[in-house]
Order: structure tokens, then sequence, then C-alpha cells
């Protein structure tokens, strides 16, 4: 019998972690007829099971209820495997996720005011959030809309401008807001969510980079550079545009980055 001291130095429980179990029903210690508590080598096995079962990522109330289940059923390995799926999933979303962050690292560190390059790009599927200032749209499809915000980690909150906006001489380019997703990472969507996206043709395009502040972000002259280089180079638009925006930055006085994605002929 170990007291609770020996207990903790032993397993490297600390005593506050062993009442807390007690509490939740995990350790069953027993008393000496002085009221010490007192534990048995077996409880010192179990703790060593249920914190293996806490390497799996279970969370503390799963650990409890597997660490006596019957090891040996179809049961309890197929409880493993769900859990390796999941954690599977989790390492595919942290992964994603640096991928998002060290954009923006180098996004942020640099100092580009405009950056052109001709690239090719995956279709996207997107759900539109306006129709330019106009957010009614917004509450149709709005369970698919939700998915997407619920993906983030792969899906974009994006700007479309409209080919027939990029071509007119409006003073401010009119921008649609939507939820977009890569070619590549629609399979994450369900399928009933699937049948309301429209897909977003890229292909070759322009990318357009640069750094500003919202209130210049819809102002026509804002994309003067972007014409430019379009009409210097030959290129002509051939549809809609697609902005994504980085987010670092939402005042109307500090720069937030674009990047800007013009299908072009």
């Amino acid at each position: 019998m170990y007291r609770i001291r020996e207990f903790s130095a032993m397993t490297g429980l600390s005593q506050s972690k062993i009442r807390f179990y007690e509490k939740r029903g995990f350790l069953l210690s027993h008393r000496e007829e002085n009221g010490y508590r007192v534990f048995t080598p077996e409880d010192a096995f179990r703790s060593n099971a249920f914190r293996m079962l806490l390497q799996y990522g279970f969370s503390i109330e799963e650990a409890i209820e597997l660490v006596d289940a019957n090891q040996e059923t179809q049961s309890f390995i197929h409880t493993l495997q769900t859990q390796h799926k999941k954690l599977l999933h989790e390492a595919d979303v942290i992964s994603c996720r640096l991928a998002r962050i060290q954009k923006a690292l180098t996004s942020a560190n640099s100092d580009i005011s405009a950056d052109f390059e001709v690239v090719t790009m995956p279709d996207y599927f997107f759900v539109r959030a306006s129709l330019g200032s106009d957010f009614s749209i917004s509450l149709e499809n709005a369970s698919a809309r939700a998915e997407l915000y619920d993906l983030l980690y792969v899906s974009h909150c994006v700007r479309i401008i409209r080919y027939e906006n990029l071509i007119d001489d409006s003073p401010e380019v009119d921008i649609d807001y939507a939820n977009a997703i890569s070619e590549e990472d629609v399979y994450r969507v369900s399928e009933s969510s699937r049948a309301s996206l429209s897909k977003f043709r890229l292909g070759t395009c322009v990318r357009f980079r640069r750094r500003l502040n919202r209130t210049e972000s819809v102002r026509r002259s804002s994309f003067s550079e972007l014409y430019d280089y379009l009409d210097t180079h030959g290129y002509k638009a051939k549809s809609d545009a697609i902005i994504f925006p980085s987010f670092l930055n939402l005042d109307s006085r500090n720069s937030d980055i674009e990047v800007i994605y013009v299908p072009i002929v």
C-alpha cells in the first residue's frame, strides 16, 4: 500500500491531480483507520494505462471510460481506428494552418507595394455572400457558407470583381463578397453543400499583389497599375477577377495585403 505522497512520487501525478481523478471516479483510494488515503500497485498500473489513452489523444472522460474496457474486442479496436482517423484529420488541419500562417508572415515581412506575375491557378468553388453592397443573397445557401467558414483552414473569404465592372469607367469597383475553396480541397465539403457552389475558372492569370488600405482598395484608381500591366503585355481579362485579402489590417489607416487573380487571354 502507498500513501498519497508515495503514490504521487511513484506515478508522477501531483497530489491535486490524484484528488481530481478520485472525484472523477477514476482512482478509488482506500482509507486506513487513521483516515489516510492508500493506494495499491494496481492503482499505479491503472494510472499508467489511463495516461497511455491520454497519449492517444482521448479526452479525460473518454480515457476513464476506456481504461476498464475489454481491449480484446472488435469494439475497442474500432475505437482506436476512429481515434486514428480523428488525429490524422487534426494533423492535416494543423499542417494547413502552418502553411497559412507562414504565408501571412512572409507577406507581413515583405515591403512590396505592387508585384505582378503570370501564374497557373487551380479553379475554385464559391458561394456569394453579397452582390456588391447588397447582402440579401447571403440568406441563400446559408448552410453551404457556414460549412465553408468551418473549413477556414483551407477555405477563403474572398472578393469577386465582376468582369463588366473590371472594364467599365465607374469611379469605384463594386465588389462581391464570397466564400471559396480550391478545386483540390472541395472534397472536404459535403455533397449537399457542394451542390450549392459555383465554379470560378482561373487557369492562366495575372497575379497582382498589392498593399493598401480598405478605403483605397475599392477605388478605380487603385487598379491603374493592373490595367497598365495588362495593356503593356497585351493581356485581356477574360472573366471575373478574384481577390484574396489577408485581413491583417482592417481599418482605413493601415494597409492590408491583397492578392488579385485576373484570368487572361
